[in-house]
């Protein structure tokens, strides 16, 4: 038998070293060019000691390891080579990770006594108080006592999600956010599972993010990997606890659905809230929520396409110069760059920063054309890459960070459904500046807006009907007169019904109707009406307010 390496000996400056591994989880990785076509099968590998490795193989050489890759199975991988992991995320050993190429051999192993899968598990409570590294995985276990619906508002399914409200063995309580495949397969167990078991849940390479000094909980892409009620040891065990802490059997009948406070996308946009033109964004007149449909007609360049936020509260960041002692021993100063959160109820001492989207669109309607400001979360429905990633591909580049990146461009066309916020700063301040709060590229969602808005238009045109078809007939008179009465000049309108053949009608727009207004058309209108599609009326606002009939002297 040949020597085995232990990862924790695994060096660089080796490169015949042969490890005796199990696959404890498998997934592929699609390329950046093409979301369609594989560009790796990634792994994470755990030896007999329980320590773990990220590794992965190309896809040109899947035929020669293929048989050897199976998630849960045994291996001896021998020359695997050794490259630096530079994730900011660790889901494993968090200075390397293995590539297998044209010199790496593998043999099936049958006597590997390691754990089956290596859980490394962190309670909830170290989690809810804030003793955890955002930058490095964990595994957690729980049973669920509320559970949210599927949204499904993005197209791309990775991206769609569910949210778990867990509980542990001291009643703890974490909020878990379930990503693209692992929403579904829980989804699809809650659906047809009817056992009177409680239902336990572990989650291994899980991640968290603070925000606000609050922990969110989720699985990470395709590296997490969710255990429901499986028979494995650790949870038959969470389950006997469980029993003996709660003196009784937990029912899975017992978990609640969470009530819902989203909106789905089609009643946010159908729905709920009115639709609008751009040109009636111009000067706002009351705080509301408004839906328009537009096409983004480019980027602004003269505004920055991103701000740098706070890692912990995602407020924006400023930039502030300190100087500190040299550590050459020359007691001078050096000059380092710092940040401060601009959020005074951040409670993050040391601050980092992160780009995110603040992208400035020109956006048009048939009325108008608009700057709407995109932030990160809508922004996400629309480009493959994050800010952060676009930020540090131009700065390595040495491109203008005041330049908007090319791959940005994709936007450029688009028609859009966005609603749009109008908070009482746009009104107190006739301002014009909004952000998107939500928007779709959903085609069915935006033919029915259009189809709305020009039902509106046509209703707003049928309300302007004169007289009979022949409204320029030559027997249809109408009589002007002037009274006098108290002062008042009035002009009312009247018919000859000796010489009339066809009743003339007349009708109010539905703000004049609220105003209660008559509106007069003279000979001249009734010449205009004839050659306009369009009537020409007087403004509402008009004064002195007409009458039809005078009042008679007493």
């Amino acid at each position: 038998m040949e020597h085995i390496t232990p990862i924790k000996e695994i060096d660089s400056i080796k490169d015949d070293f042969t490890i005796k591994v199990r696959i404890i989880h498998l997934w592929t990785q699609k390329s950046k060019f093409n979301a369609k076509e594989t560009y790796s099968i990634e792994m994470i590998l755990m030896d007999e000691e329980g320590r773990k490795i990220h590794a992965f193989r190309v896809k040109k050489w899947f035929p020669k390891f293929k048989r050897y890759l199976k998630e849960d199975s045994s291996i001896y991988v021998k020359k695997p080579n050794v490259a630096p992991n530079t994730l900011n995320f660790k889901f494993a050993d968090p200075e390397r990770k293995l590539n297998f190429y044209h010199d790496t051999t593998m043999k099936e192993c049958e006597n590997f006594s390691g754990s089956a899968h290596g859980f490394d598990f962190v309670d909830f409570n170290t989690i809810v108080s804030n003793n955890i590294m955002e930058s490095k995985s964990f595994d957690i276990i729980g049973h669920i006592f509320e559970y949210g619906r599927m949204d499904t508002s993005e197209e791309d399914k990775s991206k769609h999600k569910m949210l778990l409200h867990l509980q542990d063995i001291e009643d703890t309580k974490l909020k878990v956010t379930l990503w693209g495949h692992n929403a579904y397969y829980m989804i699809e167990f809650l659906a047809n599972n009817n056992s009177l078991a409680p239902v336990v849940v572990i989650v291994q390479f899980a991640r968290v993010k603070f925000i606000n000094g609050r922990p969110f909980s989720s699985t990470y892409f395709d590296v997490s990997r969710l255990f429901i009620n499986n028979d494995i040891d650790e949870i038959t065990s969470y389950k006997n606890k469980l029993v003996s802490e709660n003196g009784q059997q937990l029912s899975s009948s017992g978990i609640k659905m969470i009530a819902s406070k989203q909106n789905t996308e089609h009643d946010d946009f159908l729905k709920n809230h009115m639709f609008s033109n751009i040109d009636d964004l111009f000067e706002p007149l009351e705080e509301k929520t408004v839906i328009i449909v537009g096409t983004v007609k480019g980027i602004r360049q003269n505004i920055r396409w991103y701000y740098l936020a706070c890692s912990n509260c995602y407020k924006s960041a400023k930039e502030k110069e300190s100087s500190t002692d040299k550590v050459d021993g020359s007691h001078e100063m050096a000059e380092i760059v710092t940040y401060e959160c601009s959020n005074p109820n951040c409670k993050n001492i040391k601050i980092s920063v992160i780009p995110r989207f603040k992208i400035p669109l020109r956006v048009q309607d048939n009325t108008g054309t608009l700057t709407l400001t995109l932030f990160d979360q809508e922004a996400k429905k629309l480009f493959k890459y994050t800010a952060k990633e676009l930020y540090d591909k131009n700065k390595k580049l040495g491109i203008s960070l005041d330049l908007y990146p090319m791959e940005l461009k994709v936007v450029v066309d688009k028609k859009l459904a966005i609603k749009i916020d109008i908070t009482s700063y746009n009104v107190d301040n006739k301002s014009n500046i909004y952000g998107i709060a939500r928007l779709t590229e959903n085609a069915n969602i935006i033919d029915e807006l259009e189809k709305k808005n020009l039902n509106s238009q046509h209703d707003n045109s049928d309300s302007f009907i004169i007289g009979s078809s022949d409204i320029a007939s030559q027997e249809t008179k109408v009589v002007k007169d002037s009274f006098s009465h108290t002062g008042e000049n009035l002009t009312p309108c009247a018919r000859d019904n000796s010489t009339a053949t066809s009743p003339t009608k007349l009708f109010s727009t539905p703000t004049e109707l609220k105003r209660n207004l008559a509106t007069c058309i003279d000979l001249d209108e009734m010449e205009n009406l004839s050659t306009s599609k369009t009537p020409r009326l007087s403004p509402p606002d008009e004064q002195p307010i007409p009458r039809l009939v005078p009042k008679k002297e007493k």
